[in-house]
């Protein structure tokens, strides 16, 4: 999506490193977080999910392959390919949120198709989820964190393409908005023991931590945070925030009910 194809200078192929290997961070977690639901279930034996969320799977998958491919070509400075590439990553990225949605939609229809009620204890079900709540205050706080995170990336994408010829704050914005979908990868790290559920505090704790790598990077390179780190991280956290006052609201519960 940029313009220039002058020679990189020392920052600049410095900076473009940095997200060059940033980028690959939200890949390993999504291989590793959907290892044993997606990308190796048959050697997990996981029980089969509907095509939808195979489709879902291989959609969130393909953004990220494209984020570091992207990444790739600016740092080799094949700013061609970038250009090329760009109009169909922003494309892409509707389709992103269309997926996530379609996914989320279902998940109520889906736990009640395998005998769970919106009154049953979620230890009933796996204690890794939570323990003390029911299905339904654990689904709405699932369905608004990805509805959140959904409205978040397309908001930050879009801005992202609004700034294209500004690559300082166009690639800010990317790797923000991309952050913004990875809870649910994370959901499925923090099941393991030593990370303490989805109820714990790893799932935050690893957004806001992913979130800081940016903001230490522009205070090493710029001695300042970007404001385009500055803004989306903001809004970032802001509708983060709003989506849990949401989920726990009646508003929200209601909304929960309604997909049963």
């Amino acid at each position: 999506m940029e313009i220039s194809a002058a020679p990189a200078s020392n920052h600049d192929q410095n900076e473009n490193l940095f997200f060059l290997i940033y980028s690959i961070l939200p890949l390993a977690i999504v291989l590793i977080g959907f290892a044993p639901s997606l990308f190796l279930r048959v050697a997990f034996e996981a029980p089969p999910i509907p095509f939808y969320l195979h489709l879902h799977g291989a959609i969130l998958t393909g953004w990220f392959v494209i984020l570091v491919a992207q990444a790739w070509f600016i740092y080799s400075q094949n700013h061609r390919l970038h250009r090329k590439l760009g109009p169909i990553a922003a494309g892409y990225g509707v389709l992103v949120v269309m997926g996530g949605l379609m996914a989320t939609s279902n998940v109520v229809a889906r736990g009640l198709a395998q005998g769970i009620t919106l009154e049953t204890d979620m230890s009933a079900i796996d204690p890794a989820l939570g323990s003390g709540i029911s299905f339904l205050t654990f689904i709405s706080g699932v369905i608004w964190a990805n509805i959140v995170s959904v409205v978040t990336f397309a908001v930050l994408l879009s801005s992202a393409i609004i700034f294209r010829r500004r690559s300082d704050i166009h690639k800010r914005l990317i790797l923000i908005a991309t952050v913004a979908i990875l809870g649910p990868a994370l959901a499925r790290i923090s099941r393991l023991e030593f990370f303490g559920g989805e109820q714990g505090p790893f799932i935050p704790l690893a957004l806001l931590a992913l979130l800081a790598i940016i903001v230490v990077y522009d205070l090493i390179a710029l001695k300042r945070v970007h404001r385009a780190s500055l803004a989306g991280i903001s809004v970032a956290i802001a509708l983060s925030v709003l989506g849990t006052m949401i989920a726990g609201s009646e508003f929200g519960l209601g909304f929960v009910r309604s997909l049963a």
